[in-house]
């Protein structure tokens, strides 16, 4: 018997390796409990990040899905995708 591997399975090992730093939870508590849209800088300074280390986490965290980027002019700004959340990991979102 062979088991089937679904693309969701690819999804959630991302999502998992994303979540398995301090840092990208602190980064998706901040973006879950203040809903409005954040720059790069905001997420710099209200967590003491500096800018690599923000870039960083800011990738993986997009990469596995869990953040939206949008580009205006100059500036990024992030919000948090709670629909991934809901479909692969419902109720996590009330954790944070």
């Amino acid at each position: 018997m062979t088991i089937k591997q679904f693309n969701s399975d690819e999804q959630r090992v991302k999502i998992f390796k994303a979540l398995a730093e301090v840092k990208r939870i602190e980064i998706l508590r901040y973006l879950y409990h203040d809903k409005n849209k954040h720059t790069c800088g905001d997420i710099e300074e209200s967590l003491g990040m500096n800018k690599s280390n923000r870039s960083y986490h800011l990738k993986i965290l997009g990469e596995a899905g869990l953040i939206d980027v949008k580009r205006h002019g100059q500036y990024k700004f992030i919000t948090i995708n709670e629909d991934i959340f809901h479909e692969l990991l419902p109720g996590f979102l009330a954790t944070l």
